[in-house]
This record gives C-alpha cells, sequence and structure tokens, in this order.
C-alpha cells in the first residue's frame, strides 16, 4: 500500500510538472506574438485578446514555475513583461494571465490583469464616477467598462467646450496691415463663468479679397481669466501679407477640458445612472 502511494504521489508529481510547463510555454508564447506575429496571432492564445482594443508590447518576459498558482479550475500565472514605449521608455508591468482548458484539455488564455493600461485622464474619471473600483479589475471587465466610460467623458467633454465658447466671449476685436502688409491687432474677451480659466488659445484665419483662405496664425493667453474678469491682449500674425478679411476665435485646449472635469463633484454613481438611462 505504502509503494502504491507512492507510485501515485509520483505520477501527480510528473502531471503537475507536464502541465507547469505547458502553461510556462503558452504564456511565453502568447508575449511573443505581441512583438512578432509571422508564426502565430495573440488571439491564438488568448481569444477574448481583440475584444481588449489595445496593442500590448513586449520585449522580454520572466516566468518563473513559483509565479503559478491554482484556484479551482483555473491557473494563474504572474508575468514580468518588459518593453519599450514608443516614446522610448523601459518600463516592467505585472501581468497576470488566467488560463482554463478546453474540451481537449489544452490550456488557453480566458483572461488578464494588467495588459490593458488606460489614459490616466480617463482612469481618473472612471474611477470617480464608479466605472472603475478602487481595487483590481480583469481586463475583459476593464475593457467592457472603459468602452462606456469613453462615451461618458467624451459626452461631458463636449458639454465643457460648448459652455466654455459660450461664456468665454470675445467683446471686441480689430486689426490692421503694417506698411509690410503683415496683420496686427487687439482683442478683449471676459470670463463669464464662476471658475477661472486658464490656458486659452486663440486662432486667425485670414482671407483674401474673394474670400479665399490665405494663411492661420495661433496664440496663446498666458493670463488666468477670473470670474467676471476681462483681459486685453496684442496679436501680430508676419505669415501673411495684405489678407482682406480676418477672423478670431477663442480655442480651449484638451488640457483645460480635463482640468475642469477633473475638478468637478463626483457621486460616484454616474455610471450606474448611466447605464441605466442608456437601457
Amino acid at each position: 500500500m505504502k509503494r502504491l502511494c507512492l507510485f501515485i504521489t509520483s505520477i501527480t508529481l510528473l502531471i503537475s510538472c507536464s502541465r507547469n510547463e505547458e502553461i510556462i510555454s503558452l504564456s511565453r508564447a502568447f508575449f511573443h506574438t505581441l512583438a512578432d506575429t509571422t508564426y502565430a496571432l495573440p488571439s491564438d492564445y488568448y481569444p477574448y485578446y481583440k475584444s481588449l482594443g489595445i496593442e500590448a508590447k513586449s520585449d522580454m518576459i520572466e516566468i518563473d514555475e513559483s509565479d503559478i498558482r491554482f484556484l479551482s479550475d483555473t491557473a494563474i500565472v504572474r508575468c514580468f513583461n518588459s518593453y519599450t514605449t514608443e516614446e522610448g521608455v523601459f518600463k516592467q508591468d505585472s501581468v497576470y494571465l488566467y488560463l482554463i482548458t478546453n474540451e481537449a484539455n489544452q490550456y488557453y488564455i480566458c483572461d488578464s490583469q494588467g495588459l490593458a493600461t488606460i489614459d490616466k485622464d480617463i482612469k481618473d474619471y472612471g474611477i470617480a464616477t464608479g466605472a472603475f473600483p478602487k481595487g483590481s479589475i480583469k481586463d475583459r471587465e476593464l475593457a467592457s467598462r472603459l468602452s462606456t466610460v469613453k462615451n461618458m467623458l467624451w459626452g461631458e467633454y463636449l458639454k465643457i467646450n460648448l459652455k466654455l465658447y459660450e461664456n468665454v466671449v470675445i467683446q471686441n476685436w480689430s486689426w490692421e496691415t503694417s506698411y509690410s502688409g503683415t496683420a496686427n491687432g487687439e482683442a478683449r474677451i471676459k470670463n463669464n463663468l464662476d471658475f477661472a480659466v486658464e490656458g486659452i488659445k486663440y486662432e486667425l484665419t485670414y482671407y483674401d479679397y474673394s474670400g479665399q483662405f490665405m494663411a492661420k496664425d495661433d496664440g496663446r493667453i498666458s493670463k488666468t481669466l477670473y470670474p467676471g474678469e476681462k483681459y486685453s491682449f496684442d496679436f501680430w500674425s508676419s505669415n501673411v501679407k495684405y489678407p482682406d478679411r480676418a477672423n478670431l476665435k477663442l480655442v480651449f485646449p484638451d488640457r483645460l477640458i480635463y482640468k475642469i472635469l477633473k475638478e468637478q463633484s463626483y457621486s460616484g454613481n454616474e455610471y450606474n445612472e448611466y447605464l441605466k438611462s442608456s437601457n
């Protein structure tokens, strides 16, 4: 009986080692496809990869057998993925792969965590509105929620942008051409909002006597405009000669809009309320 127990234990260990090797081999192969798709695609190992809507990178992967654990019928693998971003920055992410077996008893990746990354502004907005829990969230669920969050954020972006255009106004402006034909002038703007606005830009468009486009020019207003405050600024455009007409408009950059979004108050129920209103 003792020999039989030892024999069964040995067989179990061999099967376990074989399965661990299979898991590591599959995980490495998946990360290899993130760098080279000549022989296989990420979706060959991770069928839901395309649904994540990402283009992950990998230059080197580190996986150790001790990084594998099992939860019921799911194998969870911790991988250290090293890569260089498009900006030339070296990064190493801790990525978890979740593997289960198919009908043929072969492992495949059914989910992940840490592979999908999101823009900080979107992440902050998602947390504030209750879309992203403060704890960990798997990539497939993250991707599903991210689509809704982007729609929410775009709607809020448009509202704030419209609010800025309606309330930060050009009160008056004038321009003329110099002896050399360049355009110069001045403008006066006012902030009718109940909060300060900074980083405002302006854009000038010049046309000839027949209304045909000639040139564009732009600039930045360095002054922070407080509620009710007025401000005058000068402009000079050297890239146009003897224009006949001109148009001036204010431009509110993304940085300003996202700053206003961050400073708004949120209850944390906005995500659920949005889902209810969408149904």
